[in-house]
């Protein structure tokens, strides 16, 4: 009976020590990749508290360290449409265009890039809106040289000339441009 209960235990161990054989290359080259992306150089630097704090101003450019440009134009008063997600009518919604222009040496992706926004202690909310080409940060890798600009909208509860701040996370970098609601 006990070389029937070994014999099953056996074979499944050595099933087991068989799983994964001859991938620890794979798995090595899938960490490498993993820790060279901007996605995780950002999650190593908030966590190492290494985030630089930059003041950008609407409509000019700011330059962040390691080559990327952005610019944030100055706000405008939008009025979405019926299908726009985010949008109700306590909202105050403005619209930016957003460039980022990617002199760094090295591939930029997108995704890696967060946005948001305030009004002091008012919520504002990322309003998209396929229809009038509000869709959101773009989540491609910009190529070395290569710039993008979109749209960017938000909704705040706050009024016009009530402040506004518009945050970018970049992999180095959070940077606020600061201004008022329009």
């Amino acid at each position: 009976m006990k070389k029937l209960v070994i014999l099953p235990v056996a074979l499944l161990a050595l099933l087991l020590s068989a799983c994964g054989g001859g991938g620890g290359n794979s798995e090595k080259s899938a960490s490498d990749e993993v820790a060279g992306t901007q996605a995780n150089k950002l999650t190593e630097d908030q966590t190492d508290g290494a985030l630089v704090s930059i003041k950008g101003v609407f409509g000019e450019t700011t330059a962040i360290e390691g080559g990327i440009d952005v610019t944030v134009s100055q706000p405008m008063n939008f009025m979405p449409s019926a299908d726009a997600q985010n949008y109700t009518e306590n909202l105050t919604v403005n619209t930016m265009e957003i460039s980022i222009k990617n002199g760094s040496t090295e591939d930029l992706d997108t995704s890696s890039i967060v946005f948001s926004a305030d009004s002091g202690v008012n919520t504002c909310l990322e309003i998209v809106d396929p229809e009038n080409g509000y869709e959101g940060v773009p989540v491609v890798i910009l190529p070395i040289g290569e710039t993008i600009s979109f749209k960017y909208a938000t909704g705040c509860v706050g009024k016009p000339g009530e402040n506004l701040v518009v945050k970018t996370w970049f992999s180095a970098a959070k940077v606020n441009f600061e201004g008022t609601i329009a």
